[in-house]
This record gives C-alpha cells, sequence and structure tokens, in this order.
C-alpha cells in the first residue's frame, strides 16, 4: 500500500463530500504547503471558486472547513481554513502505525511497486570502446545505467542489463594495428586493457610522424569488414577479448553485472541491408564522395553518412542492424540507450530512419543523454594518455580509505579491512557520480570525491552503520509502532519514511536516479537530528524506548533500500 496515495484518496473523499466541489476538479489544486504550520496538504480550490460564488477565498475556505468532520480514525488529525487554502494536518500516530508496521513487514519489498508487470525493458549501458582501460566518462554511462536498471526491476519490470561492445570500427583496427607493430605476437602483462592502451597511445604518437600508419590501420578495417581475412580477424578477436577481459574485471570490482553482451561486427551484415532498403525507399542516397547519406533536412534534423564510400560501415550501420534484432529477438516493450549528450543528435537521427523504415516499436525508443565528466583542465583525451581510469580511481580510494580503516579498526584481519574499505572507496564514487543532475556537467575533484563529510557515499554508509548499532546495542525490545503523540523530530521521520515508494516510482519514471540519492542524504539528515533531540535506549519508558527503536530499524530498512537501489552496499563497521 502507498501510505501517501490512500491519504491523498482521504483528502479528495473528504472535500467531495461537500456539496458545493461535488462536481469540481479538486485533485489538480491539492499542493504540499510551502511551511510546515500551514498542514501537510493543502487544497488551494476556493480561489477558483471565487469568481463563480462572488465571494472571497477566505469566505469560501470557512465555509468548507466548517462542513468537514473528522473521525478518530480517520487518517487526517485536524482542518484549517487560511488566506483562503484548506489546509490539511496528518494523523501522525495513526500514520506511523500504518507505515512502520508496513516496512518492518515487507523490510527489502517496501516501497516494490508493480507498475512495470509484464513488460520487457532492455537497458544498454556502459559500452566502453574495447581499446583502453574504462576511464571516469565510463563511470557515469555504468553507474547510471546499473543504478536505473535496479529501480526499474523494483518497479517489477523485466529488465535486460545489455553492454554494447563497438568491436568493429577504425578505433579498433588502431589498436589491432598497433598490436601487429609493436605488440610482437606476445601475451599482456598485468591487466590488459591498460596493456593495451600503451600500445594505443603509441599508435597515435607515431601516426603523428607518419602518416602512413593511419592508412594501415584503415587497411586493418578492410580486411576485417569487407574482405574476410581470416589471419587479421584471429587477431582482432584476440585483442578485443583481451580488452573485454579487463573491463570484466573492473566490473566484478564494482559489483556491475550484465545480461548480455552485444557486439557490433555482428550486426553490420544487417544493418548494410536495412542501408540498401532505405536507399530504395528514397530516404537515403549515394553522395558525390560515394558515402551513403541519409536525407532528414526535411525532418529538421541534419543528414547523416550510414556508410563510407569503401563499404564499411559506422554506428549508425550496426545500429540499423541491431535496433530491430533486440526488439525482434526479445520482445521489448521498451529500449534505453545510457549515452552521453554528445549522441543527441545521433539518437534523434536514428531514430527518424528507423521510423522511416517502418518500424512501429521505434517509439519505445529512448536516450537517456547524460553530459560530461571533464577533468579541471578540461575533456579527457584517452588516445593521448589524457585520462583517469576507472581503476585508478578505485585503487586511491581504496588505499586512502584503508588508512582510516586501519586506525579504527586495528583488530580486524587484513582482508576484514580491505572488504570494508573495498565497499566504501566504491560507495563514495558511485555516489558521487549518481547524485548530480544527468543533464550536468561533472568536473572531477580528487578531494571531493574522498570527502566523508556531507553529501557523500560514505556519509550515508555511516548513517546505516550508526542505525545498526543502536538496534545492537539495545538488546531485547518489542515492536510498537505508535505512541499518543510524536516529536517534531519523530514526526519528520515518519513523513518522509512514507515518501519512500513514491520518490522510487518517480526515479523510474524520469529515469533519474539522483532523486533516490536526494531522499537517501535528506532521510540520513533526518535521523542524525532525530538522533540527536530523542533518546533511544534510555527513553523515558519502555512503551517510548520500543517505538523509538522501531523507528529505528524502519529507519534502517528504507536507508538499504535506498542505497540497494543505487548499487551501494553496507559495510558492518566503518
Amino acid at each position: 500500500m502507498n501510505v501517501q496515495n490512500e491519504i491523498r484518496k482521504n483528502i479528495l473523499s473528504i472535500l467531495k463530500s461537500i456539496r458545493l466541489l461535488k462536481t469540481e476538479k479538486i485533485e489538480e489544486t491539492l499542493e504540499l504547503p510551502p511551511q510546515p504550520e500551514f498542514g501537510d496538504l493543502a487544497s488551494r480550490i476556493c480561489f477558483s471558486l471565487s469568481k463563480k460564488l462572488k465571494k472571497s477565498p477566505a469566505q469560501i475556505a470557512d465555509e468548507i472547513v466548517s462542513q468537514i468532520k473528522i473521525t478518530k480514525d480517520s487518517l487526517i488529525s485536524r482542518v484549517q481554513s487560511r488566506t483562503g487554502y484548506i489546509n490539511f494536518f496528518y494523523n501522525y500516530p495513526f500514520l506511523s502505525n500504518i507505515v512502520l508496521r508496513q516496512i518492518l513487514t515487507e523490510k527489502e519489498k517496501f516501497g516494490l511497486n508493480k507498475i512495470g508487470k509484464q513488460k520487457k525493458v532492455m537497458v544498454e549501458f556502459s559500452q566502453p570502446n574495447p581499446v583502453h582501460p574504462m576511464h571516469i566518462g565510463h563511470s557515469r554511462s555504468t553507474f547510471l545505467g546499473d543504478s536505473l536498471s535496479n529501480i526499474l526491476d523494483f518497479l517489477n519490470y523485466e529488465i535486460i542489463r545489455a553492454n554494447y561492445m563497438n568491436n568493429t570500427g577504425l578505433q579498433v583496427a588502431k589498436l589491432v594495428t598497433a598490436y601487429q607493430l609493436w605488440g610482437k605476437n606476445k601475451q599482456p602483462t598485468g591487466k590488459p586493457d591498460l596493456w593495451l592502451w600503451k600500445l594505443y597511445v603509441k599508435f597515435h604518437e607515431e601516426t603523428e610522424k607518419d602518416l602512413r600508419i593511419e592508412e594501415k590501420a584503415r587497411n586493418t578495417l578492410r580486411k576485417f569488414e569487407i574482405e574476410h581475412d581470416e589471419k587479421t580477424i584471429k587477431v582482432w578477436n584476440k585483442v578485443v577479448n583481451w580488452c573485454i577481459e579487463g573491463f570484466k574485471e573492473t566490473y566484478k570490482k564494482l559489483g556491475i553485472n550484465f545480461d548480455i553482451y552485444l557486439f557490433e561486427n555482428e550486426y553490420r551484415k544487417s544493418g548494410k541491408k536495412n542501408v540498401e532498403k532505405a536507399i530504395k525507399k528514397g530516404i537515403a542516397f549515394k553522395s558525390d564522395e560515394g558515402t551513403i547519406v541519409a536525407d532528414l533536412e526535411k525532418y529538421g534534423l541534419a543528414s547523416c553518412i550510414v556508410l563510407r564510400s569503401d563499404e564499411t560501415g559506422l554506428y549508425a550501420t550496426s545500429d540499423l542492424g541491431m535496433t530491430p534484432y533486440k526488439f525482434e529477438k526479445y520482445k521489448l516493450d521498451k529500449s534505453i540507450w545510457v549515452v552521453a549528450s554528445e549522441q543527441d543528435l545521433y539518437f534523434k537521427q536514428l531514430f527518424k530512419i528507423l521510423e522511416l523504415l517502418g518500424y512501429s516499436w521505434v517509439k519505445n525508443c529512448y536516450h537517456f543523454s547524460y553530459d560530461l565528466v571533464h577533468l579541471p583542465e578540461g575533456k579527457m583525451s584517452s588516445r593521448e594518455g589524457k585520462a583517469v581510469m576507472i581503476d585508478e580511481v578505485m585503487e586511491k580510494l581504496t588505499n586512502n580509505i584503508l588508512k582510516e580503516v586501519n586506525k579504527k579498526n586495528p583488530k580486524l584481519s587484513k582482508k576484514e579491512k580491505e572488504d570494508i574499505a573495498e565497499k566504501i572507496a566504491i560507495g563514495a564514487f558511485k555516489y558521487n557520480i549518481l547524485k548530480v543532475e544527468p543533464h550536468k556537467t561533472i568536473t572531477f575533484d580528487w578531494d571531493r570525491m574522498l570527502s566523508f563529510e556531507g553529501d557523500t557515499g560514505p556519509y550515508l554508509q555511516y548513517a546505516h552503520v550508526r542505525v545498526d548499532k543502536i538496534l545492537q546495542k539495545a538488546g531485547k525490545w518489542k515492536e510498537n509502532y505508535s505512541v499518543k503523540e510524536l516529536t517534531k523530530q519523530e514526526i519528520n521521520l515518519v513523513k518522509k519514511l512514507m515518501q519512500f515508494p513514491d520518490v522510487v516510482e518517480q526515479s523510474g519514471k524520469d529515469m533519474r536516479p539522483h532523486y533516490i540519492c536526494n531522499y537517501a542524504h535528506e532521510l540520513s539528515d533526518l535521523f542524525s537530528d532525530f538522533y540527536h533531540s530523542c533518546p533511544v535506549i534510555k527513553a523515558e519508558t519502555e512503551d517510548l524506548r520500543n517505538f523509538r527503536l522501531t523507528l529505528v530499524k524502519a529507519v534502517k530498512i528504507t536507508l538499504k533500500n535506498s542505497l540497494t537501489l543505487l548499487g551501494i552496499e553496507t559495510p558492518k563497521i566503518m
């Protein structure tokens, strides 16, 4: 049960019982008051009735409130007329009974919603090019896609987590060429994607001295894609697989999982067939340079190349083959691409071409756009070696945190310390990325990443540890869901707890994981205020002690659920 929805229904029922309001559209007049003393929910209906009845909003509000009768077991404690608004105050002793009982009964399922039942959604995210390790720019797609998948899964959608590997393009040909020139058939030493990155950087350094090396890479691409040269394919696949092995090591550390991997080369052939179809339908034409161009200017979009003059493909070529495959193979209701805003135009072009080709499901294609992650000195360049890699971030974070864990918990084993440090490091990294609204740019800042104060992942993890310690310290106690009168701090916690299902639902609908971040931070702040103002273990009476412990347990469950949706684990010790 969504308690907030029940309250709204209750208020609408109360207002509809007033003869004057029977035919009015009341629901759209409900709003949150600007200050707590004005109630928990208000209606501005009296302002729209003022002209019609030729009375002031204040007079009408007084008349309506005088006709409202509140019963003892109502979700509403009282109704007040104030400056033309009808203000409703919630019955928190009664609500706490419902909310806390629900949380302690449902536990990890509290907030679960079935709006996605029988709907299948593919979330395609991370998508690093298999030419170098993942840098912090990839962390945004990876963490956003993972969290969005968690949220949609919690809303009962059937989720397919997909990772698309652009294993066919010119950038891969450059790496393969670099390996042929300087790798000398060696096996990678250390983490394979890091080892290969050094070759990738060397390729670009050497190209500046000798332009013929670039042509060698183009020839490698032709051999792989057009000529299907067996020797080239063998080396190509070996290099790509090494890089993906390195990615999987990183994903394992971060706790990121995928259901399927999609490989670009598998969809080039079907994509080229759709390019031919586009030419026949007059959607695309052959340019003077020999490239195939999709003519989209009449639809308010820039035209785009869908096939090179040498018949090698591009992103669009493969996407024109892969997207129909995804919808047909997996019977999708929706497909979401978690890709940076640099590709905003590209996805509009892709979806328009698919629409013109006659695919009706294109209306269920969504580009989840987000802005980039920059270094303080500007944009990263992995080809120049100017990038901060995810592995580097994780290593530095973990080492720094390990020093603190050693100080505070010297008696723990080395493995226990490392496990705690890694969980806190991952929590810090993920939260630092997820808390920022997707359309805002992130400037990578080591000091901010390493901070434990304020709006950070470790702050939330610490709040969970503190909640857990209170419950451990309490010993035996009996659940009590309500007391006759709640303090302001207790009311604030109950109010925040009952918002959780709505926050999760809205986060899924808007594809905005940062709503969960904001919620978890606000809940942690309210708990801190409660903890400092209301004695729990040493409460005045046993009844009050049991109620506050029940409230603490509800906070623990809800905070844990929030962090789980963000992909953040909760260590037992900080």
